[in-house]
């Protein structure tokens, strides 16, 4: 009897020690899966950043900006493009840092760009106010179209680079942005530079660009050989002219800006070979505005970056028609109809934002001035050949003057004209 307990409390051991084991054995793998998942997980999440990482992101949605104790600073807006800064990634990383900026952001709330969109440093090239906006204690920053970009919680001291009817503008971030007057408490006088600034600005005006060899010119007295206005456009940009277009003139004139005392406003009249003048401002880097008489010249296919295409009428360039004047410009007695018939037909043609008109001829009245606010023109050149060229702050936005450039005209008579 005493042997049968024995045999039998031996297998209860056996049985206890192989459930002992089994339940090890369960643990061991609990353990081992456990630890699996969790690399697994690290991994995923490894690899879940780095898909959101790269020098240059976009932001997904409207998200919060943090400081370096990830404590809230305000906000960043979706869609805004930001560069990054060079980051060890691990499983741990939480935020990504703002290149040149103490920002973190959360790396959830970005996706990488293969690029930075392009954004123009033109404001670099204005003199900037002796004035400073200090802004209230939340502060947002806006793009050019008026996109809020930044909020951050504090108050900013801003050398004014741009004053606009409703915003200053300013530079932050190394971009031009804006700040809307209502979130600025003071504007204060602060010397923020000593150069000196125009308070005039000359315009010139040439006319068709031509190849003497295989080109025609009826006037050659105000038509250009090619190597005259290359020249003349080589002395520009050698001597660092700032070349404004139309909308930096229309700031000018508005005192929006300031610029420098080497400033010049570039123009030809007509269009005829305008290709040959566009070549050589892409190859100067020089801001110009062609007036385009278009009924006659066909611009759409141009490229270009330096030409601005501007309105010279669209079959308004006929001399001779009317009574007065320099040369009888039609428009100085056609139908108000087909003015603005005209004036609408020019816009369509040239595309873009047309705002600047030159007469055709030089000849205008105060009715062709009414006619051209009424087609929602802002500015209108004159441009009589005795003109010095000049217009101020004072100046009539509808008769602005140009000085013309002969055919003759050396790159000395230029250089004496830019002085």
């Amino acid at each position: 009897m005493v042997k049968k307990t024995k045999k039998k409390s031996k297998k209860i051991y056996i049985f206890l020690a192989i459930i002992l084991i089994a339940i090890g054995a369960a643990c061991l793998f609990k353990d081992f899966y456990d630890q699996k998942k969790a690399e697994e997980k690290k991994e995923q999440t490894f690899e879940e950043v780095k898909q959101h990482y790269n020098a240059y992101v976009t932001v997904t949605k409207d998200t919060i900006l943090y400081d370096e104790e990830e404590q809230e600073i305000g906000k960043v807006y979706k869609d805004t493009a930001l560069e990054l800064e060079d980051t060890k990634l691990t499983e741990d990383t939480k935020y990504f840092q703002i290149k040149e900026q103490d920002w973190l952001i959360s790396y959830q709330d970005v996706t990488p760009v293969e690029n930075m969109p392009s954004t123009s440093t033109r404001y670099k090239s204005y003199v900037v106010f002796n004035e400073n906006i200090v802004t209230n204690d939340e502060t947002t920053f806006y793009d050019e179209q008026d996109k809020p970009v930044f909020t951050i919680n504090q108050s900013f001291d801003f050398p004014i680079i741009i004053k606009d009817k409703n915003k200053y503008g300013i530079e932050y971030n190394n971009q031009l942005l804006y700040i809307k007057k209502e979130d600025v408490k003071e504007i204060k006088e602060q010397e923020n530079t000593t150069e000196q600034t125009r308070n005039n600005i000359r315009a010139l005006t040439y006319h068709t660009i031509y190849d003497t060899k295989t080109e025609t010119c009826t006037n050659t007295v105000i038509c250009h050989p090619i190597e005259q206005f290359d020249s003349h456009m080589k002395y520009i940009s050698e001597n660092k002219y700032l070349t404004l277009t139309m909308e930096e003139l229309e700031m000018f004139l508005d005192q929006k800006i300031r610029i420098p005392m080497k400033s010049i406003v570039v123009t030809l009249d007509d269009g005829k070979y305008a290709t040959n003048a566009v070549e050589i401002v892409e190859k100067y880097k020089v801001n110009a505005t062609y007036f385009i008489i278009s009924s006659r010249y066909d611009i759409k296919n141009i490229k270009t970056t330096y030409m601005d295409f501007q309105s010279h009428s669209y079959n308004l360039h006929n001399n001779y028609k009317c009574p007065g004047g320099e040369q009888g410009g039609q428009l100085l007695c056609e139908s108000e109809e087909n003015i603005l018939n005209d004036l609408s037909k020019s816009k369509e043609m040239l595309g873009g934002d047309v705002f600047a008109f030159a007469y055709p001829f030089f000849d205008w009245n105060e009715r062709a001035k009414t006619l051209l606010k009424e087609a929602g023109f802002r500015l209108a050149f004159i441009g009589q050949y005795d003109s010095d060229g000049f217009s101020t702050y004072d100046t009539d936005r509808f008769m602005i003057r140009r000085k013309t450039i002969f055919s003759d005209d050396s790159v000395d008579v230029l250089a004496s004209y830019l002085k």
